[in-house]
């Protein structure tokens, strides 16, 4: 047997307050955006306040509830918060030293990689009564963005372990090699359109294809990719 030292991708939910809808709530709203995808996934819950009276049995039961596996815990804890996790059996994890974003609640970050600026530029408006949401400069591993009711552009790269999602369509004028996710709240109209399609996952309104169920003929060329008959289809864009 031999011990080796190996970097996860895992869900990191940070829980900032005693109030634990928020955390049914988060998991609740990811596992709508890819019910398959997400079934059994590990998930870590971060603490940011030390002096949070959670019940941490509740914890892992809401975990267990919304379909995840709590994998452990991680933050500043209290000696407290400690004895508590030792009682109840949940794992702690050391914390990153990374940087913990504070705008997003619920991030997909690997192991060992730092939290990097998201964008170059970030802008909103509405065209023709669509909003879209414009996103410039390459989206890095580790990171989150969410176009809420609204289109996203993504003009750039989306690297391996970054996630983009959208409520309505999803433009990339770059490569997609991480993950992306369109018609997150249910619209099997919605699409993806990219100019390099190498995805680790691609999703409409929870309908989803790994990397490994693509075809080849489509790998690493300018397609979009939608649902037909509610299953999804990817053609070229040639």
């Amino acid at each position: 047997m031999t011990l080796k030292s190996l970097n996860f991708s895992l869900l990191v939910v940070v829980v900032e307050s005693e109030d634990l809808s928020q955390l049914t709530d988060e998991l609740n709203k990811r596992r709508i955006m890819a019910p398959d995808f997400f079934q059994n996934a590990p998930v870590v819950v971060h603490i940011e306040n030390e002096t949070s009276n959670l019940d941490f049995a509740r914890v892992k039961a809401i975990v267990l509830e919304q379909g995840f596996i709590l994998a452990g815990v991680s933050g500043e804890l209290s000696d407290s918060q400690k004895e508590s996790l030792h009682t109840d059996k949940i794992a702690i994890l050391k914390r990153s030293k990374r940087q913990v974003s504070k705008e997003v609640v619920i991030e997909d970050k690997p192991a060992e990689v730092p939290i990097e600026e998201v964008v170059e530029e970030t802008a909103t408006f509405i065209a023709n009564e669509v909003k879209t949401k414009i996103v410039t400069g390459r989206v890095r591993s580790g990171q989150q963005i969410y176009a809420k009711e609204c289109d996203l552009v993504i003009n750039g790269d989306v690297s391996a372990g970054a996630e983009i999602i959208s409520d309505g369509n999803i433009h990339i004028y770059g490569a997609l090699r991480g993950r992306a996710i369109a018609g997150a709240m249910g619209d099997q109209t919605a699409s993806v359109f990219c100019r390099v399609l190498a995805p680790e996952l691609v999703s409409i309104a929870g309908v989803f294809k790994l990397s490994e169920s693509l075809p080849t003929e489509h790998l690493g060329k300018s397609c979009i990719v939608s649902l037909r008959n509610g299953q999804p289809v990817i053609e070229s864009l040639n």
